[in-house]
């Protein structure tokens, strides 16, 4: 098991292995360099991920258009049991009492 486990290791090694006459400062530099090459990789993926998701969430809409007029949707035909509540806030204060 400790064999696959290593094997596995060397497979996904995120850093070489430090060449032979390499020094150590040579290598440790290699290591920064190469981490902060991941660093602003994983960076740059996270921060267009998240673009992604505030733009497409922005762009999402849900509605019933009756005769021009955009009504809530107030039920849905699903197969599983589920109950939604939700409040129209959007009423003015004519109204209320």
């Amino acid at each position: 098991m400790k064999g696959y486990i290593e094997k596995i290791r060397q497979k996904i090694r995120l850093f070489p292995p430090k060449k032979e006459g390499q020094s150590g400062e040579e290598y440790a530099r290699q290591r920064v360099l190469l981490g902060l090459k991941y660093g602003v990789f994983a960076l740059t993926a996270f921060a267009i991920l998240r673009g992604m998701l505030v733009v497409a969430g922005e762009n999402v809409t849900v509605s019933n258009s009756v005769d021009g007029r955009e009504l809530p949707i107030y039920c849905v035909d699903t197969p599983e049991k589920k109950i939604a509540l939700s409040f129209d806030a959007a009423w003015g204060n004519d109204n209320l009492r």
